[in-house]
């Protein structure tokens, strides 16, 4: 009776012994698993930091970039102002554009209907409406509209008429406007026709 008590407390104590070693090697190999978890965490959260430093560069740079842009469009539009005021001087010095004083026989001649000077309707593109909006802003004249800068011309037609005016297109109306101030009616009806037919 104390053999097979002996020998069934060494089984229990072999049995007990293996699951201790076992247990400790499942312990020992999550707390590994877990460790290596960890780092590879800690890889990713490195690089992601990285990753935000480089996207902040970046963005700095870009910044400088719009600042540079902002400039580039300040000159250019200063350039622009410029060259208009130039235009502004070329008709009023002596020797600049000549003024040709208004025919209005010879314009009713060329364009087919009769009209007052200084009419912006005979503008292909302006109508009563517009002629009204643009007069109120001090633009009166064929000599004043072929000064006005396009971009601002249309500035005003949004600011005063509303967002219907934004179909409504003013590059040519100064070079139709010149055209009229310098009398050169026949000219003005054939850049007329070929905006119409372009249409």
């Amino acid at each position: 009776m104390s053999e097979r008590f002996a020998s069934d407390l060494i089984f229990i104590l072999v049995v007990l012994l293996i699951a201790a070693l076992i247990g400790f090697l499942i312990g020992y190999f999550l707390r590994k698993y877990k460790y290596l978890k960890f780092s590879e965490i800690e890889e990713e959260i490195k690089q992601l930091k990285n990753c935000c430093d480089k996207t902040k560069e970046e963005i700095i740079q870009l910044k400088k970039r719009c600042a540079q842009a902002d400039e580039e469009i300040s000159k250019l539009k200063s350039g622009l102002n410029e060259f208009y005021l130039e235009k502004q001087a070329l008709f009023s010095v002596p020797g600049g554009m000549p003024v040709v004083e208004f025919d209005a026989d010879l314009a009713a001649n060329a364009l087919g209907y009769k009209f007052a000077e200084n009419d912006l309707k005979i503008i292909e593109g302006i109508g009563e409406k517009i002629e009204s909006i643009l007069k109120a802003s001090g633009i009166d004249t064929w000599v004043k509209l072929s000064h006005a800068d396009p971009v601002k011309i249309k500035e005003i037609l949004l600011e005063v008429g509303g967002p219907r005016y934004h179909m409504h297109e003013p590059k040519t109306w100064p070079k139709q406007a010149l055209m009229a101030y310098t009398g050169k009616w026949d000219e003005l009806k054939l850049y007329q026709d070929e905006l119409n037919a372009g249409r």
